[in-house]
């Protein structure tokens, strides 16, 4: 015996008119002008008051064709976005309604009897929701545990990043190229460690504490060095703040390669470029 099938009109997992997808990828609705010259030519009686009222309605029409566009820039983005939240102002809902009026009105200017322009611009509202969808009505993509996880761990490594570049832009203005450089190679050493690690995994929430108590020690040095450059620092200074920055990076990747880190594809350049660094401090 054949299995049954219901039929249904409307599919509700990808219906655009109920906006769960995007009916194509570019709608040039500035084309539906021309639809309505031929009402507006209604208006055009040889009167003043015709030639005011034709200016009004074409100005309301093109701001629902202005909201209906921008409403379908939102959907492509919201559709091409793994995580996207859902449009805090409905466009596509707003200019399928401003269009309905404008016709509606139109249609009112030749027709006595009011119901049926008022079901003319019924029509046309259902007909732009056919054919331009609703707006999505849901946030996307963060009911997922592991999207969730990756944009927190995205967020985190750029936190650090940024809290480092800010660290070498206060040093860069005392213009010493040594303590700047080493400072780099530091901040290198570590960022490098990170980006070996994988977004999907818990394992930079994990390290994220030690991180962020010897990012508070870096600055608290690097804000020791400024206050006390101007006042003549010392060969000795120097060499303490060259050992406290190396002893600091040190124990981070020592604490990092037990917990896992630098295992991944990446972990054969990050040697190399650790090697480096190391045969670089040697040298000075």
């Amino acid at each position: 015996m054949m299995d049954a099938q219901n039929p249904s009109f409307v599919d509700f997992e990808t219906s655009a008119a109920l906006g769960n997808s995007v009916p194509v990828d570019n709608v040039p609705v500035g084309f539906m002008v021309l639809a309505t010259c031929p009402l507006i030519l209604w208006l055009l009686d040889g009167t003043v008051a015709g030639f005011a009222s034709a200016l009004v309605i074409i100005a309301v029409f093109a701001l629902g064709l202005v909201f209906l566009s921008v409403g379908q820039k939102n959907h492509l983005a919201y559709t091409s976005a793994e995580v996207a939240a859902r449009p805090k102002i409905p466009f596509k809902l707003i200019g399928s309604a401003i269009v309905a009026v404008v016709v509606g009105l139109l249609a009112g200017a030749k027709i006595g009897m009011p119901a049926l322009p008022l079901l003319i611009g019924c029509a046309t509202f259902i007909l732009c929701l056919v054919s331009f969808g609703l707006d999505p009505m849901r946030d996307k993509g963060m009911d997922n545990p592991a999207v969730r996880l990756r944009l927190a761990n995205q967020e985190l490594y750029r936190t650090f990043d940024a809290r480092f570049e800010r660290l070498l832009m206060n040093l860069s203005v005392l213009g010493d190229d040594d303590l700047s450089e080493r400072t780099r190679i530091v901040a290198d050493t570590v960022m490098g460690l990170l980006g070996t690690i994988d977004f999907e995994t818990s394992t930079l929430l994990k390290v994220a504490p030690p991180l962020a108590k010897l990012l508070a020690k870096m600055e608290a040095e690097a804000d020791d060095v400024i206050d006390s450059y101007g006042q003549g620092f010392t060969r000795f200074q120097r060499r303490r703040y060259h050992l406290k920055m190396q002893a600091l990076s040190d124990a981070f990747e020592a604490r990092a390669r037990r917990s896992g880190i630098a295992q991944g594809r990446d972990s054969f350049e990050l040697q190399t470029n650790l090697l480096f660094d190391r045969m670089h401090r040697n040298r000075k």
